[in-house]
């Protein structure tokens, strides 16, 4: 029965390509052929129809239709981080993360030995433990070149890298993006190369502005607006800008402002001309990591010098509300630095145990005050 359905249809569709009239393809240019595409279209999607159906019910015959053959596989699962039932997730880290010297991207593990990256997905810029320096937009490592005596800066959204480079007695302040080539913006020759310590870029913002900081002074980079400087002492005098996050600037009060241990620190956007709008206070504090939405941090003297871990960690909302604490699971300790935000309310935070045998990571959602150990590629 079947046997004999197949050949008529298998009949009726030879007698439909065999009487099919399809126009020719015309000739470059194509401007021409627009009216002639009008008038043969009804024709062709009519027949295409009529084809597509017939094919349908041979290929259920021949396969045994959905009833009767093998399931369909199944999508592949995928991993979130979000849940809906106040839990955390354990599943991979979606940011880069670097646990017991592996650097993790993307779900894959990068070759080296790694002290420390700052990235957002697939974006990336780390440290190896020979103190060299590189970057990647995925499991590939690629070194940036030249002498430095301060660590490169990243911007928040993983876009931008900025270092300060030394060079036969000077320096200069250079820049990259984090795209496939890594193309640079030029760079911008700075005062101050033989000053202990040395000149360093503080801060890259989303927009490709660029914060470098020396011995009494502080500028303002803007490779994308006119490749100038701009001396932030002269815009905004008084206000030292110490660190970037993705909630803003973090900036300082006072010319000798180092960092938030003490002083009044607050969130700053940055623009253009050099001025900053101030978004909020925040805690004074040896480390300090905040998204859109919320900030972790440990209160200054928790560690420094011998200390490295911390028993809690600080959050709140941006703006100073919803404040709680973290504490990791039962017989880990928080590496400070070691914290980062991998959404606006996801924090991945490296655990030490705390013999200080062995190192692990964990996600904490600050919403419920909750920290789960990560599942590592």
């Amino acid at each position: 029965m079947d046997s004999e359905i197949e050949d008529t249809l298998s009949r009726e569709l030879e007698q439909i390509a065999g009487n099919l009239v399809v126009p020719p393809v015309p000739g470059l240019p194509v401007t021409t052929t627009r009216s002639r595409w009008h008038v043969a279209a009804p024709a062709l999607v009519a027949a295409a129809v009529v084809i597509t159906v017939l094919v349908t019910a041979l290929t259920l015959l021949t396969t045994g239709g959905p009833d009767r053959g093998e399931p369909a596989p199944a999508e592949p699962p995928t991993t979130s981080t979000t849940t809906d039932d106040g839990s955390v997730s354990d599943a991979a880290p979606e940011a880069p993360v670097v646990v017991s010297g592996v650097l993790y991207v993307g779900g894959q593990q990068v070759p080296g030995r790694w002290t420390d990256v700052r990235g957002s997905g697939t974006h990336w810029m780390g440290q190896r433990a020979d103190d060299s320096w590189w970057w990647g937009y995925d499991a590939r490592p690629q070194r940036l070149e030249g002498t430095m005596y301060q660590p490169p800066v990243i911007s928040p959204d993983a876009g931008y890298v900025g270092r300060v480079i030394s060079d036969g007695g000077g320096a200069m302040l250079v820049g990259s993006d984090t795209e496939e080539g890594g193309e640079g913006f030029g760079g911008v020759d700075l005062p101050g190369a033989g000053l202990d310590p040395a000149v360093r870029a503080v801060a890259v913002t989303d927009d490709g502005l660029v914060v470098v900081a020396g011995t009494l002074f502080q500028r303002l980079w803007r490779p994308f607006v006119d490749e100038q400087t701009i001396d932030l002492a002269q815009t905004e005098p008084g206000q030292v800008v110490i660190g970037n996050t993705a909630a803003g600037l973090i900036v300082n009060a006072g010319d000798n402002a180092v960092d938030g241990t003490q002083g009044e620190p607050y969130l700053a956007r940055l623009s253009e001309d050099g001025t900053l709008t101030r978004i909020a206070a925040v805690p004074t504090h040896d480390v300090l990591e905040a998204s859109e939405q919320w900030l972790a941090h440990v209160p200054p003297g928790t560690v420094g010098g011998e200390a490295s871990a911390a028993r809690t960690l600080r959050v709140q909302h941006v703006d100073g509300t919803a404040s709680s604490v973290l504490t990791p699971p039962a017989g880990w300790l928080f590496v400070a630095p070691g914290f980062r935000w991998e959404s606006d309310d996801r924090l991945l935070a490296l655990v030490v145990t705390e013999d200080g045998g062995d190192e692990s990571l964990v996600r904490c959602r600050p919403d419920v005050a909750s920290c789960v150990l990560v599942s590592l590629p």
